[in-house]
């Protein structure tokens, strides 16, 4: 990365203490797909006939991604590791690779293709969509291969497929635990405008932002291009720091909870507030995370907010940057019902397989996906400070980045609530996602985006 001006930074529930861990090593499943036939048993024979057995083309498993291809979030660069050594290992099994760098285009691409029937063999994603593509028969279930390696399927952490079932089915595997808001914060850009600490209230971070603004800089980068760091970073743990998770559990079991109840709308009028109150840079609609990660490592934010995925990049920003960054979660607000200590996440996405080329592709596809979502993967990247979704016993801690430490120590302490854009339906989400811009630029009103998102959940129902 560069040290002057960044223009890529790298991008997750659970502890990184003990060790979770991510992608599995190569599967100990058989697969039917070799390299080459075995050749006749009498090479006089052969050559009497001048023919040989044919070999046996490689099995081609295309996987489609939304991490650039110059990624350095902590994931991509470990799945493409494990990747690299399965090809090495696996000279039969061919891993196509398509990379979009742009999780808007991604997700349009993928639902452009299950439209058609034509999901790539393996893709990310999130658990809403999974349950649209399963109701629409266009994605396979995992079961199967799941149940054909026990201990692989056991090693996962006993909450990692939440996200991911639906129907009574597994859909995806899960290839990170993580938490989608984590505060990341330079203290000594804090100091110098007169910030002891981080804040604990919320009256306190209202304060914080006046005096990082009177000290010109930036208190909150926001990358919200793209439309989902301010739903997923920022409002699925400030709604619950209102209303708590049983607001939202209602949401998703239909049980009596709305968007136009006033705890719901308290928090999205905090979050405008702080918009109004100029925490954030008056072009976040413009910019993405990639972005707003940049302005804080050059220096010109005090502070931005994405998931647990961003340490790695911190990690590697300027010395003076990354010596300086600390960790925490939105502080406790008046009257809200949430718990103090919580911060949205989980698996949130994971490994899904397109059910057209499923059937033949089975045992293929099944030793990738063991290869980017067991041990050895989970391995190395908790070895690069990232939460983790599959057990393991050790690794190297000595490899780990302060910042993932400081991490790790920060999440032990807390409760992990539902991602909302894990659990809402697509429809509902792309509504949510554009309102939130315009929230933030003060055109909509929390009153009138509450009765939109609730218009739109009433469809479904």
């Amino acid at each position: 990365m560069k040290s002057k001006r960044w223009n890529k930074a790298g991008m997750s529930v659970a502890a990184l203490t003990l060790g979770m861990s991510l992608i599995a090593g190569c599967g100990g499943n058989n697969t039917d797909n070799s390299s080459s036939a075995s050749p006749a048993a009498n090479g006089n024979n052969q050559e009497a006939s001048g023919s040989t057995a044919p070999a046996k083309n490689p099995v081609k498993v295309k996987f489609m991604n939304m991490w650039a291809k110059d990624s350095t979030e902590n994931v991509a660069v470990t799945v493409r590791e494990q990747l690299a050594k399965f090809q090495a290992d696996n000279p039969d099994i061919i891993v196509e690779e398509e990379s979009i760098g742009d999780q808007n285009a991604y997700y349009t691409k993928l639902k452009t293709l299950a439209a058609s029937n034509d999901l790539p063999d393996i893709f990310i994603s999130k658990g809403s969509e999974l349950a649209m593509f399963a109701q629409n028969e266009t994605t396979a279930p995992l079961d199967e291969i799941l149940s054909a390696d026990t201990a692989w399927k056991d090693g996962f952490l006993p909450t990692a497929f939440n996200d991911l079932n639906s129907g009574g089915h597994t859909y995806g595997v899960p290839f990170s635990m993580l938490a989608t808001s984590v505060i990341y914060y330079n203290k000594q850009i804090f100091a110098d405008a007169g910030i002891a600490s981080f804040p604990k209230t919320w009256a306190e971070l209202q304060d914080a932002v006046d005096k990082l603004k009177a000290k010109g800089v930036t208190p909150i980068a926001l990358g919200n291009k793209e439309q989902w760091v301010a739903e997923s970073c920022i409002l699925s743990a400030l709604g619950d720091r209102f209303t708590g998770t049983d607001w939202f559990n209602g949401i998703i079991n239909k049980s009596g909870s709305k968007f136009t109840d006033p705890d719901f709308v308290k928090g999205l009028t905090a979050f405008q507030d702080l918009a109004k109150q100029g925490a954030f840079n008056a072009d976040l609609n413009s910019i993405n995370n990639d972005q707003q990660k940049t302005l804080y490592f050059n220096g010109k934010a005090a502070m931005f907010m994405e998931g647990s995925w961003a340490i790695g990049a911190v990690a590697s920003a300027p010395k003076e940057v990354a010596d300086n960054t600390e960790v925490a979660v939105l502080p406790a607000v008046d009257g809200g019902k949430g718990n103090a200590l919580a911060t949205s996440g989980g698996a949130g996405s994971g490994y899904a397989v397109g059910i057209k080329g499923f059937a033949d592709k089975k045992d293929a596809i099944a030793k990738v996906i063991k290869a980017i979502s067991g041990e050895e993967f989970a391995k190395g990247l908790a070895e690069k400070g990232e939460p983790v979704a599959f057990k393991i016993a050790d690794y190297d801690k000595s490899k780990v980045s302060p910042l993932a430490v400081k991490y790790a120590e920060l999440s032990s302490q807390l409760q992990f609530t539902p991602i909302y854009d894990s659990y809402l339906s697509p429809a509902l989400v792309s509504v949510l996602n554009a309102d939130l811009q315009a929230l933030l630029i003060n055109a909509i009103t929390p009153e009138e985006l509450a009765k939109k998102v609730q218009a739109e959940y009433e469809k479904a129902s």
